[in-house]
């Protein structure tokens, strides 16, 4: 798994199963579709920016989440092995 891994044959965030839209998915594409029409042009310009940049902030927050977790598990493995 490895080496998998290092030649990149592994992309553990592809192997996330993409789930079907939720309720609370369906409700912020319906209110912010219905948001947008009530801005104008530069104001949709400026609401899908800040839209991106949450989700770009979103993303990194769970990359650091993500490596945290397996150092953690890393740790607790060298700890119930004996270290």
């Amino acid at each position: 798994m490895l080496k998998d891994l290092y030649h990149g044959k592994i992309n553990p965030s592809e192997r996330i199963p993409r789930p079907e839209p939720t309720e609370m998915t369906q409700e912020w594409m319906r209110l912010s579709e219905e948001f947008e029409k009530s801005l104008t042009p530069e104001q949709v310009e400026m609401y899908h920016r800040l839209s991106d940049i949450q989700s770009e902030s979103a993303s990194l927050d769970n990359e650091a989440l993500y490596v945290q977790g397996f150092k953690d598990g890393a740790r607790m493995m060298l700890d119930v092995l004996g270290k």
